[in-house]
């Protein structure tokens, strides 16, 4: 691809200690942006649950989204990650990286969306959740996108 189409998009940016290119984006973000995305994200697989990651864990995650593996795991979470190996980072044929980036970068790109005024957002008090729309198309809700579970291997310490 060449580097005209290949940042065709307008990127997001938080700051630049983390700078990933997936699909034709390409985001920058800080290092507390980048770690709360990606914790949010590993919440949302069913692969961690919410609240009771360590520094060290999500350490871990980040270094697993960032380069693609854990070289040298800094707590227990890392070490079950490099220990269940595939049957954990390969799950029913889905890539647990590919899908921790493909919601770290939904997340920036609806706050991107957000920031420029082309969504808007309502919370849902039934679900507890934020759900978002096209500027102006109420009836045209942005879901999720459908995603594999990782909640039959999780991680419990």
């Amino acid at each position: 691809m060449t580097s005209e189409s290949k940042h065709f998009h307008p990127n997001y940016t938080s700051g630049d200690d983390y700078i990933l290119e997936f699909r034709s984006f390409r985001y920058g973000f800080n290092s507390v942006d980048f770690a709360q995305r990606v914790e949010m994200a590993a919440v949302e697989l069913g692969l961690v649950q919410p609240g009771v990651l360590q520094s060290d864990e999500r350490a871990d995650l980040v270094q697993l989204v960032a380069s693609g593996s854990i070289e040298h795991p800094v707590s227990s979470l890392g070490e079950y990650l490099l220990r269940r190996g595939d049957e954990v980072l390969t799950l029913h044929g889905e890539c647990l990286v590919y899908w921790l980036r493909e919601l770290v970068f939904r997340g920036a790109w609806l706050d991107l969306r957000l920031m420029q005024g082309q969504l808007e957002v309502a919370f849902d008090e039934e679900t507890g959740s934020f759900e978002y729309y096209p500027a102006g198309h109420r009836t045209r809700k942005i879901g999720p996108p459908p995603h594999p579970s990782w909640r039959e291997v999780a991680y419990n310490r």
